[in-house]
């Protein structure tokens, strides 16, 4: 009797410790129901798996455009809501090099192809219009492709005849490649209009999206708004940070309930909705309330001899569990610790020779662990 209450009581504190939401089950199965937010998208997929069987594909487009997750049966946070180490957790997939998906440019440059009249016997202007770019995204929308340039006027003929009208605007954008939600699977751009004479031709417009790219912007950030059974929306920020070697590209974002300024101890998540800081696509394949009291460890690296003018690589290695972590660099304790450089690897340079103190300060970005402080030395030569 007493093992069997021992082993109750076991069970019962490992599922206090935390609250599953989803873990990669089809959302219909466990009443989930997923739909775009503004221009955003999110929706069930194969493609990346972090458990289970699928994952939730998120199209975002700002910190205002992006997913819904809605939850038929309310969750209740109980204990959770109150404790300051519970976590709202996510495990986050970047595809690689993912960015913006607007790689193309916008068709829309108008062609400035104005045709003479007759008897001027002179050549018109060039148009303006500006390249759109391919159509090669998958997803809710197809590629972002424009038409290309404008209208352009033809050469005179000689006394008394003027140059002929301006030609078509824009060409029709690349055919869109995809089986999107909305407009997945039609074409890029739509055909400019043709120029007349004296009168500016018009690129095509734009169409869908294109595929990431390692030269679009790069999300740093994602929003997370979290809706409760009566009505109210609390909402927090935290930092994407992938580990810089991970072979699966899973990722945890945790972020403390604690940030969500108000929620009450008895709230109750109706709705989840995530958000990129960028055009991109990201891929969700868990979430749940865990706690974590793990606190901040680690070091701001060994101490370096380096040449005056040298560039000096100063990387901190730290920890806190699922703690989204700031990375803040001193690098010369003798003037007292400012913050001149943020981030998990600087860089920076000393002029002078002499020994020199370097201070990391590693904080919690909620601010609800305790920093931690270490430093290291920079011995420069001559």
């Amino acid at each position: 009797m007493l093992a069997a209450a021992c082993l109750v009581a076991s069970l019962k504190a490992l599922a206090q410790q935390e609250l599953v939401i989803f873990k990669g089950d089809k959302p219909s199965d466990t009443g989930l129901i997923l739909s775009g937010w503004g221009s955003g998208d999110i929706r069930e997929s194969g493609e990346a798996v972090y458990i289970g069987s699928t994952s939730l594909q998120v199209v975002t487009q700002s910190f205002y455009q992006g997913g819904r997750i809605a939850l038929q049966q309310p969750i209740s946070l109980g204990h959770f809501a109150s404790d300051p180490h519970a976590y709202l957790l996510f495990q986050v997939r970047l595809p690689r090099g993912t960015g913006s998906l607007y790689t193309g440019g916008y068709g829309r440059g108008a062609g400035m192809g104005m045709g003479l009249p007759p008897g001027m016997g002179a050549p018109g202007m060039p148009s303006t219009g500006r390249l759109g770019g391919a159509a090669t995204g998958a997803g809710r929308a197809a590629g972002r492709a424009g038409g290309m340039i404008g209208g352009m006027t033809g050469p005179p003929t000689g006394p008394g005849v003027g140059a002929p009208p301006g030609m078509g605007g824009g060409v029709p954008g690349a055919p869109g490649v995809g089986t999107g939600r909305r407009t997945g699977g039609v074409t890029g751009g739509v055909p400019g209009m043709p120029g007349m004479p004296g009168m500016p031709g018009y690129g095509g417009y734009r169409g869908g999206y294109t595929a990431p790219t390692m030269t679009t912007r790069v999300m740093k950030q994602m929003r997370v708004v979290v809706v409760t059974a009566d009505g109210k929306q609390y909402e927090a920020v935290a930092p994407f940070d992938p580990p810089i070697t991970d072979q699966e590209g899973w990722f945890p974002i945790g972020i403390a309930l604690g940030a969500f300024k108000g929620l009450s101890p008895d709230a109750k998540i109706k709705e989840i909705r995530v958000f990129g800081d960028a055009y991109g696509v990201f891929y969700v394949g868990e979430i749940r309330v865990a706690t974590d009291p793990t606190p901040i460890t680690g070091d701001a690296g060994e101490e370096q001899i380096v040449a005056a003018n040298d560039l000096v690589r100063l990387e901190a290695r730290a920890s806190a569990g699922i703690t989204p972590l700031k990375y803040s660099w001193d690098f010369d304790a003798s003037d007292g610790i400012q913050e001149d450089a943020i981030g998990k690897v600087v860089t920076t340079r000393y002029r002078k020779p002499g020994e020199y103190i370097v201070t990391l300060t590693v904080t919690d970005v909620f601010g609800l662990k305790k920093p931690f402080v270490a430093t290291t030395k920079v011995t420069v030569n001559e």
